[in-house]
């Protein structure tokens, strides 16, 4: 038996938990969404982790995230100009106390 034919290659970058820090913005458009952008290189590492997992509409990256001791599920958004966003939940600010312009860290897991 060839045993490269058997295993798969792990890219030593791979990533399931990561940390998204940021100010917090509200969209300018109808519906009252706020988001954090994450940041390019770590949008990079992100696609590149998430290459062989199941996206959702288009190219979404589902995640658990979570703010304090507040989880929640949702995706990160792609963007025209390469990095994500990450949609913070009008229950999520509620409970957390966010609001536009303060500056979060989210922990995030690929899911």
């Amino acid at each position: 038996m060839n045993t490269s034919e058997s295993v798969q290659y792990q890219h030593p970058f791979r990533m399931k938990k990561f940390t998204v820090s940021g100010k917090v913005w509200k969209y300018a458009g109808e519906g009252a969404w706020y988001f954090v952008y994450v940041n390019e290189k770590l949008s990079k590492q992100i696609k590149d982790s998430a290459r062989n997992k199941k996206k959702v509409g288009f190219h979404f990256v589902r995640i658990q995230a979570q703010i304090g001791k507040t989880n929640w599920k949702t995706a990160l958004f792609p963007t025209k100009d390469g990095p994500y966003l990450i949609a913070i939940k009008a229950d999520v600010r509620r409970k957390e106390g966010i609001d536009e312009g303060d500056t979060v860290s989210i922990n995030c897991h690929l899911l």
